[in-house]
């Protein structure tokens, strides 16, 4: 080959003269846009706007856009789209399904599979007023392009089901008003001629897409002095790294701060957060154990900054399930409690000080431990609840001294299957004095027993005889959640068989209640929430919820109910 067509060759492939192509003889004629992925390809209903008109569609849900185009000559249309962020650079469209991604990448906008047709199904005349005889058409599911098959010349017709995720690979964002673009060319990256589609992005309220972390014990929401609120979660789960999102709209509306000051450790695996004196203090486990802190907009000197984003804790460990819990004493001092190769450990830093030496929880024992929740009562005592791999729950209490209380069986038949592992919700004191102490036996009801201030532990009493989910995609542990305001408790918690949310209420000086659907229609898979008492209405229960993302993205939204 010679140094002439060599260096032409190369020009093509790398697509430096692709400019210089002529146009393609085939011509967009109209396009429109589906509101959503509920209706079969040639049904003609559901559109979010008429022909060639900008349409609003919501983030991290599958819309649907079908496009017009008049073919020059029979054949296999070689077809691609490409799109842009206002009016930013264009780039292919990939095939990424929402919201789990078959592939390992979560982008701003993507090609996902629908629900409601087969690639390459055929399509019919819908939209647009093209004269030409009907030629054909498909529908494209997840790939970048439509089926190969000849179709006739003239007007022919293709739908994509599309996703635009709020938080993306990158940490990447979208405003409200974000206006997308999205265009035809065929297989040389030649553009179509013909108009391309718009779409504006909106966001739901209370929506904070992103992933959900893995979490035995509290993440928040955490709530400031003038009503912010805090959540920890991952952008993506291709892009798992740690962020902090803030809503100053009471959970209307969330976004990332300081991203430039994130943690540079990913996967997270365990993460417990508690706030004291405005600083958000964190441990996370994956491969190792870390500590981190950041500063909400309480802090005098430098708000909503991560203030300290490696903090070492624990070295690298292989435990059965990752698990880690974190409590505050009124000394501002921390007691952090992790997993290890086969028991728990802990350890205890003083306020502005660093962490003391481990120490092991049931050493002599041959149990297995997994699981840990814990709670500071009022004497600086921190309970804290567990499991051993048998089925068997315990309580223990680390004393303001740093050593162990006296190890009480509380609950057997908790399961021994790894969906099992974190069996025990968060715990919460009572303004009694008492601990209340919620756990899921294996045939899924979930049961309450109290420890008075004396040491007393009372009789099991039954929260809900509703089988609660345990283990959805890959968070070994209860799908539940309890808070107390004074001593009521509260408790939300996802049905096994449905998915919905259900709250759950025991008043003080009386039995737990019937519960009451929160949200159906949904595939809950993590719920936690706290008591937040600043918002205009007065106290609530606010929480955040993935509504189904099987580990995936974009599915967590905020809510609130009533509390007092």
């Amino acid at each position: 080959m010679t140094s002439r067509r060599l260096s032409i060759l190369v020009t093509l492939l790398s697509g430096t003269a692709l400019t210089t192509c002529a146009p393609p003889a085939d011509e967009v004629t109209a396009w429109r846009v589906r509101a959503d992925d509920s209706l079969e390809l040639n049904d003609d209903g559901g559109w979010a706007a008429p022909d060639n008109t900008v349409a609003t569609v919501p983030v991290d849900q599958v819309f649907r856009l079908r496009f017009e185009v008049a073919l020059a000559a029979a054949g296999a249309p070689r077809l691609r789209l490409e799109a842009r962020r206002n009016e930013g650079a264009w780039v292919p469209v990939e095939a990424h399904d929402h919201p789990y991604p078959d592939e390992s990448a979560s982008p701003v906008t993507s090609i996902a599979a629908s629900d409601e047709y087969s690639h390459g199904e055929p399509t019919s005349d819908l939209v647009g007023g093209s004269t030409p005889t009907f030629g054909g058409g498909s529908g494209i599911s997840l790939r970048p392009s439509p089926l190969l098959r000849d179709v006739s010349a003239g007007s022919t017709e293709w739908e994509w089901p599309l996703v635009i995720r709020y938080f993306s690979d990158g940490a990447t964002q979208v405003g409200p008003g974000d206006v997308f673009e999205y265009r035809l060319v065929d297989w040389s990256g030649q553009p179509l001629r013909g108009p391309a589609a718009r779409v504006e992005a909106t966001v739901p309220d209370r929506h904070l897409g992103g992933t959900y972390v893995e979490t035995p014990d509290r993440v928040g929401p955490f709530e400031a002095s003038n009503g912010d609120l805090y959540f920890i979660q991952e952008p993506a789960e291709t892009y798992n790294v740690f962020m902090i999102v803030k809503s100053s709209d009471r959970g209307r509306s969330w976004t990332e701060v300081d991203a430039p000051g994130r943690p540079p450790n990913g996967d997270l695996e365990a993460v417990s957060a508690t706030l004291v004196d405005g600083v958000i203090h964190m441990i996370h486990m994956s491969d190792e154990t870390w500590y981190y802190q950041f500063n909400t907009s309480d802090h005098a000197e430098a708000p909503d900054r991560w203030a300290l984003a490696d903090g070492d804790l624990a070295p690298d460990r292989d435990p059965p399930t990752q698990v880690t819990a974190l409590a505050a004493r009124s000394d501002g001092s921390l007691v952090a409690v992790y997993g290890g190769d086969t028991k728990l450990h802990y350890r205890i830093r003083p306020a502005g000080g660093e962490w003391g030496v481990e120490a092991t929880i049931d050493a002599a024992t041959p149990d297995t431990l997994s699981g840990p929740v814990v709670v500071t009562d009022d004497n600086d005592v921190v309970h804290l609840a567990y499991v051993d791999l048998g089925g068997d729950g315990w309580l223990r209490s680390i004393l303001p001294d740093g050593s162990l209380g006296t190890r009480t069986r509380f609950a057997s038949g908790l399961g021994r299957a790894e969906e099992d592992r974190v069996a025990i919700l968060p715990l919460n004191l009572l303004a009694s004095g008492a601990v209340s102490v919620i756990y899921r036996p294996e045939d899924g009801r979930l049961l309450e027993r109290r420890l008075s201030p004396t040491g007393a532990l009372g009789t099991p009493s039954v929260v809900t005889s509703i089988a609660v989910a345990s283990g959805p995609v890959d968070s070994d542990q209860v799908t539940a959640d309890a808070v107390a305001f004074g001593d009521d408790v509260h408790v939300l918690f996802v049905e096994r068989s449905s998915g919905a949310l259900w709250h759950a209420v025991r008043p003080s000086g009386g039995a737990w209640g019937t519960p009451e659907v929160v949200l159906d229609g949904i595939d809950g898979q993590w719920i936690r929430g706290a008591v937040l008492t600043r918002g205009p209405g007065g106290p609530v229960y606010g929480f955040v919820v993935d509504t189904g993302s099987d580990g995936g993205s974009g599915m967590s939204r905020y809510g609130e109910l009533p509390v007092g």
